[in-house]
């Protein structure tokens, strides 16, 4: 079913829809993509629920008339199933973590326990950044910034974010493809979270900054 749905968003992205426009019916997408109706009526509910689409009784399936409320749940599905997203959605993505990871780190350094940051260390302890490549420095950052997050003591922060990550690792693989970047990233998460154990909030905060606009910039550089 995802993968009907990726051909849904990827035929709407191919033939440029105006939000409100009429898109292919449930039987002209089954036809097309050679599957059963009760597959495709299921993708279109995923879409709805997504505010990707609107189906309107006695009318067919039309593009949300508000592109902009596009729930985030569709850019991550988008990027898992390989579709790429705009550098505009990548930036503005980019921008939000920042403003939320710099005041989750804040939370981070008043609130955090010893068992925090023992999850922290078995993290950072689990993670060679010689010997990774790609794909295992983009799970563990993720991992990082995650448990970082959850030291704040705030389980709607981890959820809020985790979107972002999820959307983010293509472009996070290719940025971790360079060792020195794998190492870098590593050595600021070192310094991440001895701030955090020390209760720096000001240090905390400034270099979580740093860090992110670090990729910020690789990323504009690269994909602009």
């Amino acid at each position: 079913m995802l993968q009907v749905v990726a051909h849904i968003i990827s035929l709407v992205e191919e033939r440029r829809y105006l939000p409100g426009e009429r898109i292919l019916s449930e039987r002209e997408v089954a036809d097309r993509f050679g599957v059963g109706r009760a597959v495709v009526r299921e993708a279109m509910a995923m879409l709805e629920s997504m505010r990707f689409i609107e189906r309107r009784r006695g009318s067919g399936v039309f593009m949300a008339e508000n592109p902009d409320a596009t729930s985030l749940e569709t850019l991550v599905l988008a990027a898992r199933v390989g579709l790429p997203l705009s550098n505009k959605v990548n930036q503005d993505s980019i921008e939000v973590r920042r403003i939320i990871e710099v005041q989750a780190i804040a939370l981070a350094c008043e609130r955090r326990t010893d068992t925090d940051l023992d999850r922290l260390r078995r993290i950072l302890d689990g993670y060679d950044p010689v010997k990774a490549d790609e794909f295992a420095a983009s799970d563990y950052d993720a991992a990082f910034h995650l448990g970082l997050i959850a030291c704040a003591g705030n389980e709607i922060l981890v959820r809020l974010v985790q979107p972002f990550y999820l959307m983010s690792r293509p472009r996070r693989e290719a940025y971790f493809v360079d060792s020195d970047r794998r190492t870098k990233s590593h050595d600021q998460h070192l310094e991440l979270a001895e701030f955090v154990a020390a209760r720096d909030v000001a240090g905390a905060e400034a270099l979580m900054s740093a860090h992110i606009g670090r990729v910020d910039d690789w990323f504009h550089a690269t994909y602009s």
